[in-house]
């Protein structure tokens, strides 16, 4: 109910000036794209067509993100299970 009155019906303590000022008005005009419903809540994963979680769709992410190397030898090294436990 907050949202939907115009001007909004929010009061600050101290003024909001400058930078502030904008931050607000940008987290406004995102918060005014939001529609809520009663529906249930859904969670989607957005890296697979289906929407659920796999691991190696993670890893590709990642992957591709440019954070690990391109390389997919680093995933195929065999280690003894006595170091890969703490890895």
């Amino acid at each position: 109910s907050v949202l939907q009155s115009i001007p909004l019906n929010i009061q600050f303590r101290r003024a909001l000036v400058g930078p502030r000022w904008d931050t607000w008005l940008h987290l406004v005009r995102r918060l005014m794209e939001i529609n809520l419903s009663d529906a249930n809540d859904t969670i989607s994963w957005k890296l697979t067509g289906s929407g659920v979680f796999t691991v190696k769709s993670m890893y590709m992410d990642l992957i591709n993100t440019g954070d690990i190397p391109r390389s997919g030898h680093i995933w195929k090294i065999k280690v003894p299970l006595k170091i890969k436990v703490f890895m």
